[in-house]
C-alpha cells in the first residue's frame, strides 16, 4: 500500500524539492523529477495486482464520498504509459533547458503535472479523480504560460484553461449525478450497479454525455478543439508530454474508465463515434496545409484522438488502449524531435527548413521512426494499432472502414510533408547547432518504443485488459490500409511545404477556430461582466463603509451625550435617595395623615346620601340629566 500511495506521491515531492532547492543543483532540479519517474516506474512493477488504498472522506445524509488509489489491470496499464513518456521527455528536458532562465519553476511545474496525472489515473475515486483532473489542468495552464514574457503565451495557457473547463464542468454534473444515483464516489460501486442493472437509463444516457463533456475538453475534440494548437507556445517538453501522450489523451482515459457507463448508454456511444468522426477528419485536413512544424503536430495528435474516439464509439476499447499506447510513443518523439528543430535551426516554419537531416542526422532518424510509425508503416507501433481499430471498423460497417483507411492516408500525407519539408530539400539554414547528449537520450529512448512497442503488445495486450479481444482483419483491408499509408507519404513528400490540399485546409482552419473559440469569447466576456459587476460591489461595499464610519462617530458623539444625562440622572436619583427618609417624614407621613382624615369627613358626609329612599335616587339622575342636557344645548348655540 505504502508502494501505491509512493507512485504518484514522488512526482509531488519532486516538485517541491525542485522548487526549494532546484538552484543550487547542477540541472535545476530537473533530476529530482526524473529520478522521481523512474522510480514511479519501478514502483508500479512492485505493486501487486488489485492492490487498492481506500478511506471515506466524509459521510453524510446516506452520501459518502471516498478518496483512494486503486491497481488495476487498465489503471496500471495507463499509469505505466505516463510514467515511461515522463521519463523519457524528463531525460530531454535536462538538455533543453540547460542554461535557460526559471528551470526550478519548469521542474517544479513539470513535476506537479506528472504527479497530478498519476493521481488521475490511478484514481478509485471519481471525486478524487475530478481533483487531479482539475490539478492537471492547472499545472497545464502554468507549463503552457511557462515562457509568459513572449507574445501570446499567456492568451493561449488563459484560452487552454478556459476551454477545458468548459468540458470540466460536464465531468462535475457527472460524478454528482453518479453520487446521487449510488450515495457512494467509488468507481467500482457505480460499475457494479450498472452490471447489475440497478439503476435507470436515462439518468445513466446524462451520466455518459456530461462525463463526454469532460472528455472533450481535455482531448480537444470538436467543438473544444482550437486550444491545443495554439498550447505549442509552449516549451516542447510540455509538447512532448502533456500534448501528446498524457493530458490529451486523459479524455480518452476517462471514457476507457468509465466505458460500462457508455455501452448502458447506445446514444452517448453513438455520439462518440460521430465527434471522434468530425475531429478525425477536420484536423487531419488542416494538418495536410498548416506550416508550422509543431501545429502540424498538434493538429495530428487532435486527429488521432479522434481515431481512440471512433474505436471506442464503435465498441473498440482494447484498440482505443493500443492506439493509446502507440500514440504516446510516437508522437511525443516527434515533438522532442520538433524541438531539437526548432532550438538548432531557430525556427519552426516549414517554408523556412529544409536538408536538416545532413545537420541533425540523429534527429533526423529519429524524427522518420517516429513519422513513419504514424503513417501506419509495418513493423513499427502506428501500423499494429491502426490495424486493430480497422478491425473494429471493418467489423461494423464498410463505410467505417472506409474512414479510418482515409485517414490513415491522411496521416501520411501531413507526416511525409513535415518530414521532407524539414530534412529533406534544399539545406535551410545553414547555421545549425547540436542537442544535448540529455536530448538524444530521451528521444532515443521514446523512439525506441515507437519502433518496438506494437509487435511487444500485438496479441498480448487481450490478457492484459479487461476488454473483449479485437477480431481479425482481413487480408484485402490490411493490403488497402498498407497502399493508403505508402500513397499518403508519397503524395505529401512531393508537396513539401505546400499545403497538400491547396487553400481547403487554410479555409477549414479559420472557420474551426472562429467556431470553436467562441466558448472562450462567451466565458472571457462574462469573467469581464463579473469583473465590472465586483468593482459596483466594491464601490458600493465602500460607500456602505464610508457611511458606516459617519454613523459609527455621530453614535460614538450620542454615546457620549447619553452618558452624561446618564450620570447626571444617575447623581440626581443618588441624591434623591439620600433625602428620601426626611421626605418621607416631613411629607409623606404628615400629607399622608391628613388625605386620611379629609377621607373619613367626606365618607361621612356621603353616607347621609344612601338613605334608601328610591325617590331621592330618581330625583337625582333627573338632575344630572338636566344639567346634561342644558349644556349641550348651549354648546350646539355657542
Amino acid at each position: 500500500m505504502i508502494v501505491l500511495l509512493a507512485i504518484p506521491a514522488l512526482p509531488l515531492l519532486a516538485a517541491l524539492a525542485a522548487l526549494r532547492v532546484g538552484r543550487r543543483m547542477p540541472w535545476g532540479g530537473g533530476e529530482f523529477v526524473v529520478g522521481a519517474a523512474a522510480l514511479s516506474l519501478i514502483g508500479l512493477m512492485l505493486v501487486p495486482d488489485g492492490a487498492n488504498l481506500s478511506a471515506t472522506w466524509f459521510e453524510s445524509g446516506g452520501f459518502r464520498l471516498t478518496v483512494g488509489l486503486e491497481f488495476s489491470p487498465l489503471t496500471w496499464f495507463v499509469a505505466t504509459l505516463v510514467a515511461s513518456i515522463a521519463l523519457g521527455v524528463g531525460i530531454y528536458s535536462l538538455g533543453y533547458m540547460a542554461g535557460k532562465a526559471d528551470r526550478p519553476r519548469f521542474f517544479a511545474e513539470l513535476g506537479l503535472f506528472i504527479g497530478a496525472m498519476l493521481v488521475l489515473v490511478l484514481s478509485s475515486s471519481l471525486v478524487i479523480l475530478f481533483a487531479a483532473w482539475e490539478l492537471v489542468g492547472l499545472a497545464s495552464y502554468l507549463l503552457i504560460g511557462f515562457n509568459y514574457a513572449e507574445p501570446g503565451a499567456p492568451q493561449a495557457a488563459a484560452k487552454a484553461f478556459l476551454m477545458t473547463r468548459i468540458g470540466d464542468v460536464g465531468l462535475l454534473l457527472g460524478w454528482l449525478l453518479a453520487l446521487t444515483l449510488t450515495g457512494t464516489t467509488e468507481i467500482d460501486a457505480l460499475i457494479g450497479a450498472l452490471g447489475q442493472q440497478q439503476l435507470a437509463p436515462a439518468p445513466v444516457a446524462l451520466m455518459a454525455f456530461l462525463m463526454l463533456a469532460g472528455a472533450i475538453g481535455k482531448s480537444a475534440q470538436l467543438p473544444l478543439t482550437g486550444w491545443l494548437p495554439d498550447a505549442m507556445i509552449g516549451p516542447t517538453p510540455v509538447s512532448a508530454l502533456l500534448h501528446s501522450a498524457t493530458m490529451v489523451a486523459a479524455g480518452v482515459f476517462l471514457v476507457l474508465r468509465l466505458y460500462p457507463v457508455f455501452e448502458a448508454a447506445p446514444g452517448a456511444l453513438a455520439a462518440v463515434f460521430w465527434i471522434g468522426a468530425a475531429t478525425a477528419l477536420v484536423a487531419g485536413v488542416i494538418a495536410t496545409g498548416e506550416m508550422d512544424l509543431k501545429r502540424v503536430l498538434a493538429w495530428s495528435t487532435a486527429s488521432q484522438l479522434g481515431e481512440m474516439m471512433i474505436a471506442l464509439g464503435l465498441g473498440g476499447p482494447l484498440a482505443a488502449s493500443f492506439h493509446l499506447a502507440a500514440h504516446a510513443a510516437f508522437k511525443s518523439t516527434l515533438f522532442l524531435a520538433a524541438g531539437v528543430v526548432q532550438e538548432e535551426a531557430g525556427t519552426r516554419g516549414l517554408d523556412r527548413l529544409g536538408g536538416l537531416i545532413r545537420a541533425l542526422p540523429f534527429t533526423g532518424v529519429v524524427f522518420l521512426i517516429a513519422g513513419v510509425a504514424l503513417a501506419g508503416i509495418p513493423p513499427l507501433s502506428g501500423f499494429w494499432s491502426e490495424e486493430a481499430i480497422l478491425a473494429t471498423a471493418a467489423r461494423q460497417s464498410f463505410g467505417a472502414a472506409l474512414l479510418i483507411v482515409a485517414l490513415i492516408f491522411l496521416a501520411g500525407t501531413y507526416i511525409g510533408r513535415a518530414a521532407s519539408a524539414t530534412f529533406f530539400g534544399e539545406r535551410r539554414p545553414d547555421d545549425v547547432g547540436k542537442p544535448a547528449w540529455p536530448m538524444k537520450a530521451g528521444m532515443a529512448l521514446l523512439a525506441l518504443a515507437a519502433a518496438s512497442l506494437g509487435w511487444l503488445l500485438s496479441g498480448r495486450l487481450g490478457s492484459i485488459l479487461p476488454f473483449s479481444a479485437e477480431p481479425d482483419l482481413a487480408s484485402a483491408w490490411r493490403a488497402f490500409a498498407l497502399v493508403a499509408a505508402i500513397l499518403g507519404l508519397a503524395f505529401g513528400a512531393r508537396r513539401s511545404s505546400a499545403s497538400a490540399f491547396g487553400v481547403l485546409p487554410a479555409k477549414l482552419r479559420a472557420g474551426l477556430m472562429a467556431a470553436t473559440e467562441w466558448p472562450t469569447i462567451a466565458t472571457m466576456r462574462i469573467s469581464q461582466l463579473l469583473n465590472v459587476v465586483e468593482a459596483a460591489l466594491d464601490r458600493v461595499a465602500q460607500g456602505i463603509a464610508k457611511g458606516s464610519s459617519v454613523i459609527a462617530g455621530t453614535t460614538h458623539s450620542a454615546e457620549r451625550q447619553f452618558d452624561a444625562v446618564a450620570e447626571l440622572a444617575a447623581g440626581g436619583v443618588w441624591r434623591l435617595a439620600q433625602n428620601s427618609e426626611r421626605a418621607e417624614a416631613l411629607g409623606f407621613a404628615r400629607g399622608g395623615d391628613a388625605l386620611a382624615i379629609d377621607i373619613v369627613g367626606i365618607g361621612e358626609r356621603l353616607r347621609t346620601l344612601q338613605s334608601g329612599r328610591l325617590y331621592l335616587y330618581t330625583l337625582a339622575l333627573f338632575v344630572w340629566a338636566a344639567a346634561a342636557l342644558v349644556a349641550g344645548g348651549l354648546m350646539l348655540w355657542l
